[in-house]
């Protein structure tokens, strides 16, 4: 899945590992989040759901990942890569955190024969997020 895949699940890892692998009753907003996800968790995050389209994922994911993320990474309705602020709304340790952000991505590439640039950002911001988190 690339080099980047590789680094978001090693970055999240990192993370992880600094957040002493703590479980938490803290999830992301549920608001835009993909539906496949309210699927998965209560099959208590086993199997792939239905995630429909490539091109509905790929809406659904954005628009969930952007309302999530702080607002000061927010201009003109796109994220940001630059400036610093806290991460505190994104700070969400265990199985309801990141780790539904990651698998709804893995989803959104297994739906393509090859990855769509859409994708390849998401991975990208992904990474450069946990990349700040960790620094941070």
């Amino acid at each position: 899945m690339g080099v980047d895949w590789k680094d978001v699940v090693s970055l999240w890892w990192t993370l992880e590992e600094l957040w002493k692998f703590a479980t938490s009753t803290k999830s992301h907003a549920t608001t835009h989040r993909p539906k496949a996800v309210g699927v998965w968790v209560k099959n208590a995050c086993k199997g792939n759901p239905d995630i429909g389209s490539a091109s509905g994922m790929e809406r659904e994911w954005w628009a969930w990942w952007k309302s999530i993320n702080p607002g000061w990474r927010m201009r003109d309705g796109e994220l940001l890569r630059e400036g610093d602020g806290g991460w505190d709304v994104l700070r969400c340790p265990g199985q309801n955190g990141f780790l539904n952000i990651i698998v709804c991505l893995k989803w959104w590439r297994s739906s393509m024969e090859t990855p769509s640039e859409a994708w390849m950002c998401a991975v990208a911001d992904v990474k450069w997020v946990l990349g700040k988190m960790i620094e941070g």
